[in-house]
């Protein structure tokens, strides 16, 4: 292993918690071992440029050590002395190992029990090759406390020291010298973990052997025996093995299945498997399958340590706690809902990863941990984690920054870095590291390597190069579609690199993340609860494998062909001030195009007039030079109304592919008069496309209707009055109806009349709901009456429906409804000034009267005639037409369908008539009419009384005290001058009808027409 990244610490004085480990960050680490009290971690020197004439001479490795509960590493100079590049590290008790690359073995310690390897009692004070295994190439070693073991590339066995359990595997007590192992050498082992008395190996089947001792049954036999020298081999497990490893005195293995296997001593619950009880044979950790995929198990004196597919650590055992720590233990890990002993997790539970800063939050993936009697050791490489933008065009150009974990980077205060601006020092960590950027796909292919530099905590930055002319810019280019290229960072040059990331997400997986969610209904019914919960799982799968997606697309850089033009046009076109607006921006996007950084930008361009000297005034730039003192009126003159603005919003794909959609943002109210809107699109969040679109932002109240009333079994045309109007090619109108009624709201579509610069529309009858309702109330009669007959044991009586029926309202109820009329101008926000619209009953109307005479006007009564004899009555001949002087007050009586309107007409038609020719249609004419309570007409005079020798006819009646009022539909007679008709015409009025609105006309009961007289040729001054 040869990688830079993370270091991370467990032991008594960190809580529970994985804590990082500043100082080995802009390092190489080659190896990390531990074992009974103390951990190792060995460096390349840390990663500098080489300076100009410098020779370049190769560094020692350097190891540092962490010995107990301490947290600081403390360096060893003694590792110095070894020639080669370490690739292993084994401990023991008073004696170390070091394997190198070359297969060279190196021992150093007290050799108690001859466990040096250097023949006899001779200690070893400083690192030096083990003799007998001079020309024999090791490919691993292991070490327990008084006792070492050593594989050879041809698979040859060699162990010596302490035997007292046979855990050399060998017949002898003790050997000073390594010796040939001709019990194990058989099984060609590939790994070898060594605990206080007994050895556990894989073999090259992928099988466990185990040999040595046995008192708790750490050998896996499923009983207590004597110790053994020879190699058992445990068949009762059931999967081939990945790992193995020895604790003091319990064993743990790791199959390639991702399961884990524990058995012997479990004092502190270090077997994982909820209790205390010591296991003599492989017993399965029931509680991680299919819930963790353990990938490697590390085994100390009383914790196991587990590494999973998701680079986490799982701790089981004894939490280290030191005697001196200032942890609190409510703050040590601990199972919830569960009574474990103090400081002990009888089943593996994760280890939080500490992130690198106060208030970031970590990560960081393990690849690497093992365990020692004190703590945890873990090694996250470094990895790239994010990547931002994530999407680069074929061209190049895109400032690019990586997230990558593991990045050095010094911390330097403003005040020093300000003392330091003029001076000759030392650069910071950053600044002298060669990062490079490695772009790599293997189809379609590229493979470029580009200059970077560390600029924050895990961030390195670096410029997208063009690769339109390569293999991979090619198919972007041909296909309008997008590619996946891996990132891997350098930080000493090229000599290493980070891994790769998993792989990009696949059109299929795209495809799949993208299947619409389905709603459910909240109407519990038969079998619909279990087909709920199907839905809600499918749709949580379906949520989760997307972010699933959505997070490997954003560890990679996308590449593709930018559009040329950018968006073609804008849907809808406008927005109101408050925002909220649904977005659709058309544009020829390219497939599978990530879309994390998709952005929109509302330009707001400032306007220098608006033609309106009293609102320029209070516009915000000339509000605030009002405030300036003695300004320059040149200056001000220049300047705009308001300062530019640009406002960005997060977009995403439109699910049918036809662009990007957004959410309008809120604009400020007081000044929407004062700009042009525009809007822009970036696929990347940073560059924006060439093309910008045309944008209004409104500020639109209703403010009344025209007319505000119709009938309800008649269609009206109604036209809005509006403030703050902007022309848009979207006009939609919503009705919404009383709630008691739960009718739901309606959407009509309106016209934009552009002569007159206002908007109508239909207002609906509601004939069908009408009839709708009287059936009901008809069928609610008839239901009624026939319940009280069969109470009274009768039949209903003949005609009871037609009575019953006789009492419905004709209206359904609905006369006087009121309905609010709201106006959106884009389909989507409505208006909410609450403007109702009335709905009248029927209108019925009767004939028309002539009321009162002009204002001013006095009708003389008819004159007697003198020639009539006293006491004899005359008849008095009622003239045949009624004469109407212009400006006559004339009326007609509603007999229904009666309400209060500023848009009452009574319409009336012109005729002309020239002597016995028939009238003729002049024009037609609408009165403006009011609504009054009128008396009823005084009953016409009573004839002379014949027994009355004066012939006096009687005084008319006094009118009643209940006399009702009637409705009156009221106007004034029209004036037509006399030189518009004909020669020799008489004008008539006739075809009367009245509307509340002006719009549905109803026509009064027929009647004789009336004259009307025309008003008398003006006299010309010539003629006086």
């Amino acid at each position: 292993m040869i990688s830079s990244g993370e270091v991370f610490l467990l032991n008594g004085e960190t809580g529970g918690e994985l804590r990082p480990q500043p100082g080995f960050l802009n390092k190489n680490l080659r190896v990390i071992a531990a074992g009974l009290d103390r951990a190792y971690v060995a460096c390349e020197p840390p990663v500098r440029t080489q300076e100009e004439g410098q020779e370049e001479r190769p560094q020692p490795c350097t190891v540092w050590c962490f010995k107990g509960d301490s947290q600081e590493a403390v360096e060893c100079p003694e590792f110095e002395t070894i020639d080669g590049r370490i690739r292993q590290i084994a401990i023991g008790d008073k004696h170390l190992l070091v394997l190198t690359h070359e297969g060279v073995v190196y021992s150093r310690g007290t050799a108690t029990y001859g466990c040096v390897g250097h023949g006899g009692a001779r200690d070893a004070p400083a690192f030096a090759p083990v003799p007998a295994l001079r020309g024999k190439r090791v490919k691993l070693v292991a070490a327990g406390p008084y006792y070492s073991v050593a594989v050879t590339h041809e698979g040859d066995v060699y162990s010596w020291g302490q035997a007292f359990q046979g855990e050399t595997g060998l017949f002898s007590s003790v050997e000073a010298v390594p010796r040939f192992a001709p019990a194990v050498t058989p099984f060609r082992v590939t790994e070898v973990s060594c605990g206080h008395g007994h050895v556990l190996a894989r073999t090259e089947s992928q099988q466990c052997i185990s040999w040595g001792e046995n008192t708790c049954g750490q050998l896996g036999l499923g009983q207590k025996s004597k110790p053994t020298y020879k190699p058992q081999l445990l068949e009762t497990i059931p999967s081939q093995l990945l790992s193995v490893s020895a604790g003091w005195a319990h064993s743990v293995v790791v199959g390639t299945d991702g399961r884990a296997y524990a058995w012997g001593l479990n004092s502190h619950g270090q077997l994982g498997l909820g209790d205390t009880t010591t296991r003599m044979a492989p017993h399965l950790l029931h509680e991680l399958v299919n819930v963790h995929q353990v990938q490697s198990a590390q085994a100390a004196r009383t914790l196991t340590v587990f590494r999973t597919a998701t680079k986490r650590a799982l701790l089981c055992g004894q939490v280290p706690c030191g005697p001196n720590s200032q942890v609190s233990p409510e703050f040590v890990p601990r199972r919830p809902g569960e009574k474990d002993p103090a400081g002990c997790l009888l089943s593996p539970m994760p280890l939080t990863i500490t992130a690198p800063t106060p208030c970031g939050s970590s990560v960081s993936e393990l690849s690497e941990i093992v365990a020692y009697d004190k703590g945890v050791i873990g090694f996250a490489t470094s990895t790239v984690y994010r990547v931002m933008p994530n999407l680069a065009p074929s061209v190049g150009g895109t400032i690019v920054q990586a997230k990558v974990t593991g990045l050095p980077f010094e911390y330097l205060g403003r005040k020093k870095r300000h003392q330091f601006a003029d001076t000759e020092t030392r650069p910071l960590v950053q600044d002298t590291i060669p990062a490079k950027v490695r772009l790599k796909s293997v189809s379609p292919m590229l493979d470029v390597v580009v200059a970077a530099k560390i600029v924050d905590v895990d961030t390195i930055e670096f410029t997208t190069p063009d690769v339109a002319q390569s293999p991979l810019g090619s198919v972007v280019d041909m296909n309008m579609t997008s590619a996946a290229v891996q990132l891997r960072v350098s930080i000493d040059g090229g000599f290493t690199w980070t891994p790769d990331r998993q792989a990009a997400p696949t059109a299929d997986d795209l495809d799949r993340t993208a299947r619409p969610l389905q709603k459910t209904s909240g109407k519990v019914r038969k079998n619909s609860m279990q087909r709920g919960l199907k839905e809600f799982r499918d749709d949580f799968e379906a949520n989760r494998n997307a972010q699933t997606i959505a997070d490997l697309g954003s560890m990679v850089l996308w590449i593709t062909r930018w559009p040329p033009d950018g968006p073609s046009r804008l849907e809808p076109s406008c927005a109101p001030v408050t925002g909220g607006t649904e977005l659709l921006l058309h544009c020829q996007l390219p497939t599978r195009m990530p879309a994390e950084a998709l952005t929109v930008k509302f330009v707001c361009t400032p306007l220098y007039s608006v033609g309106d000297a009293a609102l320029e005034a209070s516009a915000p730039l000339k509000r605030d030079v009002n405030e300036v003192i003695n300004p320059c009126r040149d200056e001000i003159a220049r300047l705009p109304l308001a300062t530019p603005l640009e406002v960005l919003v997060c977009g995403w794909l439109d699910p049918g592919g036809r662009g990007v959609r957004c959410i309008s943002p809120p604009m400020d109210a007081e000044s929407v008069k004062f700009y042009d809107y525009s809007v822009e699109l970036s696929l990347d969040g940073k560059a924006f496309l060439k093309r910008s679109l045309p944008f209004s932002v409104f500020d639109m109240r209703v403010i009344g209707l025209e007319p505000n009333l119709g009938p309800l079994q008649e269609a009206t045309e109604v036209t809005i009055k509006t403030t703050g109007f902007v022309q848009t090619d979207i006009q939609r109108v919503r009705l919404d109806f009383p709630k008691d009624l739960r009718w739901p709201s309606r959407l009509l579509p309106a016209t934009f009349d552009h002569t007159t610069g206002e908007v109508s529309f239909m207002m609906p009858d509601l004939g069908a709901e009408v009839r709708q309702r009287v059936d009901e109330e008809r069928a609610q009669h008839e239901a009624l009456a026939a319940a009280v007959a069969a109470e009274d044991g009768t039949e209903p009586p003949a005609g009871e429906s037609e009575a019953g029926g006789a009492s419905v309202d004709l209206d359904g109820g609905l006369g006087g409804l009121e309905v609010f009329v709201e106006l959106s101008l884009n389909g989507q926000n409505f208006t909410e000034d609450r403007i109702h619209f009335t709905y009248h009953s029927q209108l019925s109307a009767g004939v028309l009267e002539m009321l009162a005479p002009p204002e001013g006007v006095v009708i003389e009564p008819p004159k007697e005639d003198p020639k009539a004899k006293k006491g004899k009555s005359v008849v008095v001949e009622e003239p045949l037409e009624v004469v109407v002087l212009p400006g006559a007050k004339l009326g007609v009586e509603l007999k229904a369908g009666t309400a209060e309107s500023a848009f009452a007409v009574i319409r009336a038609g012109l005729a002309t008539k020239v002597g016995d020719e028939e009238m003729q249609l002049l024009k037609v004419v609408d009165l403006p009419a009011n609504l009054e309570l009128l008396p009823p007409p005084p009953p016409p005079p009573a004839p002379p009384d014949p027994k009355d020798p004066k012939g006096a006819a009687p005084p008319p009646a006094p009118p009643p005290e209940d006399q009702q009022l009637r409705d009156m539909l009221t106007t004034l007679a029209p004036g037509v001058k006399a030189e518009d008709l004909p020669e020799g015409a008489i004008l008539y009025m006739r075809d009367f009808q009245v509307s509340l609105n002006g719009k549905c006309f109803v026509p009064c009961l027929e009647t004789q027409p009336m004259r009307l007289e025309p008003m008398p040729k003006e006299k010309k001054e010539d003629e006086n």
